[in-house]
């Protein structure tokens, strides 16, 4: 008789940072974006200083999305290779694993 097959606690822990990042990546990208669009209107900071801090504050931006792609790009490379379910004794092998158990 084949093993019950269960939820793969790997997948699942997965999922959910997938999850974290995305809802993290939207709460500072539109903080940045407020701060940017304040700094473009001219009507908070002006002069050669204020122009080079927003210059930088929309590199920092353009970067930030960069390096959250390729955060969520490996999250999801990574949850590829993990099924979404496994046997029962593949799934408490994987716990002992996350947890340091052997």
């Amino acid at each position: 008789m084949a093993e019950e097959m269960v939820p793969n606690p790997r997948h699942a822990q997965l999922v959910e940072l997938l999850k974290q990042v995305h809802n993290r990546s939207n709460e500072v990208g539109q903080a940045f974006q407020r701060v940017y669009a304040s700094m473009q209107s001219g009507k908070v900071w002006t002069g050669p200083t204020a122009t080079k801090w927003r210059n930088d504050l929309g590199d920092r931006h353009h970067r930030l999305a960069q390096l959250v792609r390729q955060m969520t790009n490996a999250i999801e490379d990574e949850l590829q290779r993990h099924p979404a379910m496994v046997t029962r004794s593949q799934a408490e092998l994987i716990r002992r694993q996350l947890t340091g158990r052997p």
